[in-house]
């Protein structure tokens, strides 16, 4: 009976130390992709990762975007934040001066660095401080003009293709669909965080700038002055609203011309009109250039999973599944090989949205960039409620810009 019993002791220990599993690390990963479609395409993201790397746990938290500033903000402050983490590319060059990202031009790992610079140029500036790169661009998206081709017939207008080419195209067009009876186009009117980014392609497309190339403003210059006095002469022959009122405009077919994103892809293939994009068109001899958005991916400079934190971000930023990732949340993949994919230029209007993703830009590197957002939007908008002459709100955005710029 001893015997049997020492037996039964021996297959018990081994049966517990045979079933003893690998030693989990439990990795903190915030994110914003919080719709149904989305969580999907994250849950298999994080599944692979967790096929080739089973002993490292992500715990993921959504955030939104109303007040996941303030929360990581909150975070970094109590020493509380995730390791990796998902940024806007507006507020990088923040939370890089801030030091509270790790340094990942030393981090000494040739793989994601290549990743990382595998991103068109435009979008490398947004994730670097002094010259180090901090974050890695992730995905990537850009505006089109949206253009309504029955009510371009309506207007007199037979040749329905490639007809914004530069600003007085475009304004003629308009004004034609305006005396036909529709709203010619669409103005952005006062809408945080939205505004800037309808006016800020004028800017760029007339050879403007809101920067100098050593950092400072140079918003009075005449370039942005005449990008302003366009934008707001668009009011007489076109509607002024918010940009969620333009979309459905344009979507129910009474907006001749909108400058707009991929969200519209989907709804305007069940449209009842005819319709077409084109890209966004430029002036005394200017190429048109759009706005370009992107998520970024950085890690938490105090983070005591370094180690994993990189396999992590190499994983999520790799070619394919960056495609895979993007392709599901309806937007462009970081790298540029992969944006030349064929489930972009076979969609449609696809070539229309890549090429435009080669002549984009995104926001100047700044961290004080939110406030200097909320000056060039109060004065826009001053602009086009004829409060001020362009030129006097150019020159009010300058002396604002450099005054808040000088504030310790």
């Amino acid at each position: 009976m001893r015997a049997v019993g020492w037996l039964g002791l021996f297959v018990i220990v081994t049966v517990v130390v045979g079933c003893k599993s690998e030693p989990t690390t439990h990795l903190r990963f915030s994110h914003f992709w919080a719709e149904p479609a989305q969580r999907a395409a994250m849950d298999s993201l994080l599944q692979g990762f967790k096929r080739e790397h089973p002993e490292i746990v992500v715990d993921v938290t959504e955030l939104s975007w109303n007040d996941g500033k303030t929360k990581l903000m909150l975070g970094f402050n109590s020493e509380t934040a995730p390791d990796v983490i998902e940024l806007g590319s507006d507020w990088v060059p923040q939370f890089a001066s801030s030091g509270v990202l790790l340094d990942l031009t030393t981090a000494n790992d040739s793989t994601l660095l290549s990743q990382a610079y595998a991103a068109p140029g435009y979008s490398l500036a947004p994730g670097m401080w002094k010259g180090q790169l901090f974050a890695a661009a992730w995905m990537l998206d850009t505006r089109v003009m949206f253009v309504n081709d029955s009510l371009v017939k309506l207007a007199g207008k037979t040749d329905t293709g490639s007809i914004l080419g530069n600003w007085d195209q475009m304004k003629s067009l308009a004004i034609a669909i305006d005396k036909g009876g529709a709203d010619g186009c669409g103005v952005n009117g006062p809408d945080e965080h939205r505004l800037y980014k309808k006016f800020l392609p004028y800017v760029w497309s007339n050879g403007g700038e809101l920067f100098g190339a050593n950092g400072r403003p140079t918003m009075d210059r005449p370039e942005n002055i005449a990008a302003l006095e366009y934008y707001v002469s668009q009011q007489s022959f076109g509607k002024m609203d918010l940009q969620k009122n333009l979309d459905d405009a344009f979507k129910r077919g009474s907006l001749g011309i909108w400058f707009s994103g991929s969200w519209m892809l989907v709804p305007l293939s069940k449209a009842s009109f005819k319709w077409h994009t084109e890209p966004v068109p430029g002036a005394n001899g200017h190429v048109g250039e759009s706005f370009a958005g992107g998520e970024y991916v950085a890690i938490n400079a105090r983070t005591k999973l370094a180690r994993e934190a990189k396999l992590f971000l190499t994983y999520i930023t790799r070619a394919k599944n960056e495609l895979s990732f993007a392709k599901a949340v309806n937007m462009f993949p970081a790298d540029t090989t992969m944006q030349l994919d064929s489930f972009y230029l076979k969609r449609r209007e696809g070539p229309v949205f890549t090429a435009q993703l080669r002549h984009a830009r995104m926001t100047p590197v700044i961290p004080q960039w939110l406030e200097v957002e909320s000056i060039i939007e109060d004065e826009v908008s001053r602009a086009l409620y004829q409060k001020e002459t362009s030129q006097q709100a150019m020159a009010s955005m300058q002396q604002r810009t450099v005054e808040l710029l000088r504030e310790p």
